[in-house]
């Protein structure tokens, strides 16, 4: 402060440019480093797994039933359906918490009854957690850290809101280095081949679920099925019995997701 009282106005704008300058290139580094990955691989550093390096071999026709968004009322009527027909599935479970349910006993019991859990997402905000790696991240370890104090189980698998890559709420870049940074981290993300069509802002009734999740696994040895069981989806959990039914009928068996199970996952550029 002092300096600038008696230096003239000339070196007065020369100290602030430099001060400017220097400003400028320390953002810069900041951001290269927050780029590079060099800021957030440095997070949450007890938020690694072990996957391996191999995959089960799959023989035959086999259907993978995967729910998204919940735990609701509806995940324990789709519950109830599975553990009538002896079929196992898989949950990709959210933080957020319901009206009137008990979403820890939820957890607990999909876990309890041999089902698989993997990671959605705690906020399910997808401004949020597409603005930047950091910010998945952290969503990321809430959810993480919810699942293994209710149920006891570290998860290992996870599924993107929205899926893999075109996301509308995420830059093509953002969504890249937050692929790359969970697959360095050890966990494997499951996207889908079959879209039951419960994915809208209203309700699709049950028959058209049925026809749809039907009619889509025709040609296909390898089926894996989204939906969702969200409070609203209640046609979704009423199709559960039908579905199973009739892709059992068709030769289909039904199976968990676990990291030994090869992943489906939308084509992207993460080589490039």
């Amino acid at each position: 402060m002092f300096c600038l009282v008696k230096c003239s106005k000339k070196k007065v704008l020369l100290s602030v440019t430099a001060l400017l300058c220097c400003g400028g290139i320390l953002a810069a580094i900041q951001q290269t480093k927050a780029v590079s990955g060099s800021v957030y691989e440095e997070l949450y550093p007890d938020m690694y797994v072990n996957t391996g390096n191999e995959f089960s071999p799959e023989e035959g026709k086999v259907v993978y039933y995967t729910f998204d968004d919940g735990p609701s009322k509806n995940t324990i009527a789709i519950l109830d359906t599975l553990k009538e027909k002896g079929v196992k599935a898989t949950f990709f479970v959210t933080g957020q918490e319901v009206s009137g349910v008990d979403s820890d006993a939820i957890l607990k019991r999909i876990v309890d009854e041999g089902h698989s859990i993997g990671m959605h997402t705690y906020s399910h905000v997808y401004q949020e957690i597409y603005s930047s790696v950091e910010n998945y991240l952290a969503d990321f370890q809430k959810i993480r850290e919810k699942i293994i104090r209710v149920t006891g189980v570290e998860p290992k698998i996870f599924r993107f809101p929205g899926g893999s890559v075109k996301n509308s709420f995420a830059s093509p870049s953002v969504q890249k280095a937050i692929r790359i940074e969970m697959r360095r981290r050890g966990y494997i993300y499951y996207d889908w081949n079959l879209v039951s069509g419960d994915d809208k802002s209203y309700m699709t009734d049950t028959d058209t679920l049925i026809r749809n999740i039907v009619n889509g696994a025709k040609g296909k040895d390898k089926v894996v099925i989204l939906c969702h069981d969200d409070s609203m989806r209640v046609s979704t959990a009423e199709a559960v019995g039908p579905v199973i039914d009739q892709l059992t009928a068709q030769g289909y068996r039904f199976e968990k997701l676990t990291e030994s199970i090869e992943p489906v996952q939308f084509q992207n550029n993460d080589e490039t």
